[in-house]
């Protein structure tokens, strides 16, 4: 009987090693309303095939020695998932852009969301925001732009809007805007897709906007603030976190 105990004994020690082994998972949210490359949907729309949302939760996972494991949510789901604790991180954030921002935790920053001019290449260089007086500006619809308000509450120029970014291009290829307002992560994607019709266009020096992007830490959550802070100081340090924007931001 002895010898029979040890024979089953074993297995079960090293079984129990191989699950104090396995990683910690880190839970990741990510918003099914980012657009690419932010998040990049199966074509079925239903899991993350790809993007910055999971390359960047993959980095962060691996810095802490944890395993990523990603959520995809309805917009709607965002806030209370993350705070319920559904959902440990999610990234892509601003405290600005979530109505419960109070009763969550805010991470170091960890790239900037910037908003650039595009126009047709015939246009000259725009280098303040007076510039755009008199043009006729495309902008996405339910989108807010502050720092442009005063340009069209004084009928200084006149907004346009469409529904989706890749709209605005053919509204400035059609003469029907003269200038678009975009976000430099998706207008790199879109011309990385799409290079003959890029060619056509430029970037200006003009920034718009300019927004620190952070994750949102679930209160209920078994990281810490202060271990995800310093996961995220040491890819900043490393060059890591640099490596992968490179990937994604305008390169000037």
């Amino acid at each position: 009987m002895a010898s029979l105990h040890k024979k089953w004994l074993l297995p079960l020690c090293l079984f129990s090693l191989i699950a104090q082994a396995e990683p910690t998972p880190l839970r990741i949210g990510v918003s099914d309303t980012d657009a690419a490359p932010i998040a990049v949907l199966a074509e079925d729309g239903s899991t993350l095939s790809g993007g910055l949302a999971r390359d960047l939760g993959a980095l962060l996972a691996d810095e802490m020695g944890m395993k990523p494991q990603f959520t995809l949510l309805a917009r709607r789901r965002v806030e209370p998932s993350i705070e319920s604790g559904k959902v440990d991180i999610i990234c892509n954030a601003n405290p600005d852009w979530y109505g419960n921002s109070a009763r969550l935790s805010w991470s170091h920053e960890i790239y900037p969301l910037v908003e650039r001019v595009l126009s047709l290449k015939s246009q000259p260089p725009l280098r303040q925001l007076d510039d755009l007086a008199g043009k006729r500006i495309g902008t996405i619809h339910g989108y807010h732009y502050p720092s442009l308000e005063y340009l069209w509450s004084g009928n200084r120029s006149e907004r346009v809007t469409e529904a989706r970014f890749d709209l605005l291009p053919k509204s400035l290829d059609k003469r029907l805007s003269d200038v678009a307002i975009v976000t430099e992560l998706t207008y790199v994607w879109w011309a990385r897709g799409h290079a003959q019709e890029a060619a056509s266009f430029k970037i200006h020096p003009l920034v718009v906007s300019s927004q620190p992007t952070m994750c949102a830490l679930s209160q209920r959550s078994p990281v810490k603030l202060d271990q995800l802070n310093r996961a995220i100081d040491r890819l900043h340090k490393s060059g890591r976190l640099k490596t992968l924007m490179s990937h994604y931001l305008w390169q000037e």
